[in-house]
């Protein structure tokens, strides 16, 4: 009798400790970070209108879920345990497998971008040095910048022999639309003076305000 009844116990008790491991709960961190991830599950960067961005945010969420599942994992989480994410019920293991993938995806991406948008900044890089370089590096690299009179720098070699930089913009927020214009000084690459403001009414600022 207490031959048939051994196995029947063990096999009870088996089941249950299975039952346990698939019912272990996650906590509410790492739900979160598993499903932050999961929305960049089917990303593609040619549908984003902002692959730059959307990259290195999936960038971030995969390896931030990495963290808090090999975190979680070490305090003892099971790998089997299930996980309702967004795209659908998957175990610790997949959800693992799934940041890795959305982790290198936003890197590759979000390097790729960062590298092509540099080199172009590298001819400018060049040619500058002292206080320009900086300013440059620091501020303008994005901005279209002007010279004397308004007129655009377009090439490395006009930024460098230019003694004049200037950015404008228009607040259109008011009644009426307001021009801005900074300018910044040099002698040669070294900075002369602090940068000079000017505003004015209207849709675009005066050649006289490059100055």
């Amino acid at each position: 009798m207490l031959r048939r009844i051994l196995p029947a116990v063990l096999l009870c008790m088996t089941l249950a400790v299975g039952a346990a491991v698939t019912a272990q709960k996650i906590s509410k961190d790492l739900d979160e970070a598993i499903n932050s991830a999961s929305n960049f599950a089917d990303w593609k960067p040619e549908d984003s209108m902002y692959p730059k961005q959307d990259g290195k945010l999936a960038l971030e969420n995969g390896k931030a879920c990495l963290e808090k599942i090999d975190e979680a994992v070490t305090k003892g989480l099971a790998e089997s345990t299930v996980v309702e994410t967004y795209k659908g019920k998957m175990t610790i293991t997949d959800a693992r497998a799934m940041c890795v993938r959305v982790r290198d995806a936003g890197q590759k991406v979000f390097g790729d971008l960062t590298a092509a948008e540099e080199a172009q900044h590298e001819p400018f890089r060049k040619v500058l040095t002292g206080d320009k370089l900086n300013l440059y590096n620091d501020r303008l690299k994005k901005y279209k910048l002007y010279g004397a009179e308004g007129k655009v720098l377009k090439t490395p070699e006009a930024y460098r022999d230019s003694p004049l930089w200037c950015t404008t913009g228009v607040n259109r927020e008011g009644i009426v639309p307001v021009w801005s214009v900074d300018c910044w000084h040099f002698k040669g690459m070294t900075k002369a003076g602090s940068v000079e403001s000017r505003t004015g009414t209207g849709d675009e600022a005066p050649s006289s305000a490059f100055r």
